[in-house]
């Protein structure tokens, strides 16, 4: 990708050289944040994209997609707003609340990685029942149950293919959950993201090589194309410290 002096310096300001692996990953994390509250602030950026000049650096192009996806062809205004603890479990989804032009919020969900997969929800049973809705007894009951054992490894064929068929009614309400924080088709909780943008790590230098950016919406239809996570298109696994008390879910990298 095109060299950015910008980031860089964001490179050299949080030392990940220097970092070890574990909190060289929690402050990429950080970093990218900081780098699209960077984009998102440049007058420069603005200007040009106003006028119409053809996005040239990887600030530009993150800014330009991200603002065409949601139909936005002139700044007038552009804010960065704060964004609230949730009452419940887990973090906010939004990373990053833009206001633009007084009317429409962005709220990116900001992820990074050098792997296939991203880790996007990680809860226990009963808080999923709860956040998504879920009403249906066997759906729970089997959920439980590869909380408990960490995997499908006990599941009968039956029951994977129950599963799959009771979870089949659901899956969109339950990816969507997964990604943004709510399973509903819209919502204006500023907690809730609806946009994520996604930097592909180099796993060598842990330097930018690619970034994707896509609406939630555009993302639930991608994953919901795949077979996998008994149909959801989601990895179903466990964290080492959550190990049969939660359950984690893994969106693959696009």
């Amino acid at each position: 990708m095109h060299e950015s002096e910008i980031l860089e310096n964001l490179y050299e300001e949080y030392e990940i050289d220097s970092l070890s692996y574990g909190r060289r990953a929690d402050k990429l994390g950080d970093l990218y944040e900081d780098y699209i509250k960077t984009i998102f602030s440049s007058k420069e950026i603005i200007f040009n994209f106003n006028s119409g000049t053809k996005p040239l650096t990887t600030e530009e192009k993150v800014f330009y997609t991200i603002c065409m996806s949601h139909r936005i062809t002139h700044i007038k205004s552009l804010e960065i707003l704060d964004v609230p603890a949730r009452e419940s479990k887990g973090a906010p989804k939004t990373d990053v609340h833009l206001l633009v032009n007084g009317a429409t919020h962005i709220k990116l969900s900001v992820k990074q990685s050098h792997a296939t997969s991203v880790t996007v929800a990680e809860f226990d049973v009963d808080t999923i029942k709860d956040e998504i809705g879920i009403e249906d007894e066997r759906i729970i009951f089997l959920m439980e149950k590869h909380q408990r054992d960490a995997s499908a490894k006990h599941f009968a064929d039956e029951e994977k293919t129950e599963l799959r068929k009771r979870i089949s009614t659901i899956k969109r309400r339950f990816v969507k959950w997964t990604l943004s924080g709510s399973p509903d088709i819209s919502s204006e909780d500023t907690r809730v993201a609806n946009h994520t943008i996604m930097f592909k790590i180099d796993k060598f230098n842990y330097r930018l090589r690619d970034f994707s950016s896509h609406t939630i919406e555009e993302q639930v239809n991608m994953i919901l194309e795949k077979k996998s996570g008994f149909g959801t298109g989601l990895g179903w696994t466990y964290a080492t410290g959550s190990k049969g008390k939660k359950i984690q879910f893994k969106c693959p990298v696009m």
